[in-house]
């Protein structure tokens, strides 16, 4: 069953962020990219696992993947490099 952002009440930032995280940004990198605080992304990051009912960051990242999740692949292309 794949799922989409709005049955799980994904934000927008939410959205953002793990699409940055599974491209391997740790949460300070992020952060910087964002320009916001780590700890900002951590709770974000945390809310998503909640939302997904996953039981840590890899499995959310597997999680967000194989339902497709993440749409904004370009930006975070762009952070990696």
């Amino acid at each position: 069953m794949v799922l989409e952002n709005t049955e799980l009440g994904l934000t927008s930032r939410e959205r953002e962020i793990v699409g940055l995280v599974t491209f391997g940004l740790s949460a300070k990198e992020v952060a910087i990219q964002l320009s916001i605080a780590p700890c900002t992304v951590e709770r974000h990051v945390e809310n998503v696992r909640l939302k997904t009912r996953t039981r840590n960051r890899a499995h959310m990242v597997a999680y967000v993947i194989f339902n497709g999740l993440v749409g904004d692949t370009i930006i975070a292309q762009e952070a990696v490099q």
